[in-house]
């Protein structure tokens, strides 16, 4: 303890830390009073909220159905002394929409879309007899956007398309809504966010096994710039870039569960987990993942502990040393125009940018089609793209103006409850969590700005049913 402290001591006092700090202090007067910053931190009136036309109509259609108490029927008597049934009874209270969400959460990664959209909508349904529902600041903006994202269909380029698009992504931002009514409480939070990491720990030894047989698709690579890159895994995702915004979200509630965890085999689990899962993050070779993630760590020290970042510092400078040469090629590659990866991308976002110019209001209606009926127009140099390679830039396009904007409202309401949250909680152990969580869906809103990280909807589905479980690490 002696040493810690001497080390802690000695950052509060050097130069370097000092000069840090004094940077994020001018950086954060900056912005002081921004409309950004008020955004993300003004108060807001939730009795007027409550008392709003739009909740009081959603919650009262939700709230017509007769509620009822379903429970699984009796379990065989050999199974009753059982100490993880019984764990799992007191954690999930015997909720069948719980447990018909739970099994969502660990078959995400594994199943087609549509099947995991089916079981979405039994889920729901079953929700509507079970649970009262109480809308929050986040949830109001949530079902805001859901309409407007139907709405943007109904009214696209393409509605053929559009319409089962906008259908599907609606069914699956309701997953936050879901997470939000099944999973309430400490021990239940808990219990999905384990089955959610053992389920990406699965995609991880899926990731290995494609290394082991050798099995290579270099579809995503300049075989000119990186002759001497093996393989990309994709596990269980059809895509390196795909399966790397997956881990994003899946590596930081890993990691802090090795802190978080009370017993030493389980803290032992989660770090067996956590090397694991960035193993496969590395074997993607996904630079923008690369990067994301080191925005995480850097936004998690933030969060817990400044003078961490000494260390995140003194890492990033180490990089060099230390990386392969197969990645530090990668990472060298985004600044190197050659690279028919980013070339390709800058010209998908200039004619993005002019697509907006003449479709900034009502958008384009969503999917492929309707992308596709204007932007041959707008394209440079013929480079062809299902999408536009930014998750904000395709929800611009998508759904115009209001779009974009109730989508940043979503977030800054989901920003504003994780951060009050970790400012004022006293217990350790639930502040690193939801700091991990924070981190991870920033890290993931930073792979948004290289790629269109929803166009592959089992992450979509991930992403909020994450973000539904980190607004339960933080209600107390």
């Amino acid at each position: 303890m002696t040493a810690i402290k001497k080390c802690s001591d000695w950052i509060d006092g050097s130069l370097f830390f000092r000069a840090i700090l004094w940077f994020f202090d001018r950086l954060g007067n900056f912005f002081a009073g921004s409309l950004l910053v008020k955004l993300f931190s003004a108060d807001c009136d939730y009795n007027r909220l409550r008392l709003s036309f739009f909740v009081r109509i959603i919650e009262g259609a939700f709230n017509f159905f007769p509620k009822f108490s379903p429970t699984l029927p009796p379990m065989p008597l050999f199974l009753q002394g059982s100490k993880l049934l019984r764990f799992s009874i007191d954690t999930m209270g015997l909720s069948i929409p719980a447990w018909g969400l739970l099994v969502v959460v660990a078959a995400t990664p594994f199943l087609p879309t549509m099947t995991l959209a089916g079981m979405l909508i039994i889920v729901l349904v079953m929700a509507l007899f079970h649970y009262r529902l109480e809308l929050d600041l986040l949830a109001t903006a949530l079902l805001m956007f859901v309409i407007v994202n139907l709405i943007s269909g109904v009214a696209s380029l393409a509605p053929s398309s559009s319409i089962p698009v906008a259908i599907l992504s609606s069914v699956f931002m309701l997953a936050y809504l879901l997470a939000r009514l099944c999973f309430r409480g400490q021990k239940r939070v808990d219990f999905v966010l384990a089955l959610f990491v053992l389920a990406a720990a699965v995609t991880g030894f899926v990731a290995l096994y494609q290394v082991a047989i050798g099995y290579v698709n270099m579809t995503w690579v300049d075989r000119d710039l990186f002759a001497a890159l093996g393989l990309r895994v994709y596990s269980t995702f059809g895509n390196p870039n795909v399966y790397g915004a997956y881990l994003l979200l899946a590596i930081p509630p890993a990691a802090a569960m090795i802190f978080c965890a009370k017993k030493p085999i389980y803290k032992l689990i989660a770090t067996g987990i956590t090397g694991l899962l960035l193993v496969s993050l590395a074997l993607t070779y996904s630079r923008g993942c690369y990067l994301a993630l080191a925005v995480s760590i850097l936004v998690f020290i933030l969060l817990i502990e400044k003078r961490m970042i000494v260390f995140f510092v003194a890492g990033l400078a180490a990089v060099p040393f230390v990386l392969p040469a197969a990645m530090l090629a990668r990472l060298a590659s985004i600044i190197n125009f050659d690279d028919t990866s980013t070339a390709f991308r800058l010209n998908i976002y200039r004619a993005s940018v002019r697509i907006l110019e003449d479709f900034w209001m009502a958008g384009l209606g969503q999917g492929i089609e309707a992308y596709n009926q204007v932007y041959p127009f707008y394209a440079f140099a013929a480079v062809p793209s299902p999408h536009s390679h930014n998750l904000f830039l395709q929800i611009f396009l998508e759904t115009g103006i209001v779009g974009i904007v109730v989508f940043i409202v979503v977030l800054a309401c989901f920003f504003r409850t994780q951060f009050s949250f970790i400012r004022r909680t006293t217990d350790l152990s639930r502040k690193v969590l939801a700091a991990a969580l924070t981190a991870a869906v920033v890290g993931f809103l930073f792979q948004g700005m290289f790629d269109h990280v929803f166009y592959n909807y089992r992450v979509m589905l991930t992403f909020f049913i994450f973000i539904g479980i980190a607004q339960g690490v933080s209600e107390e």
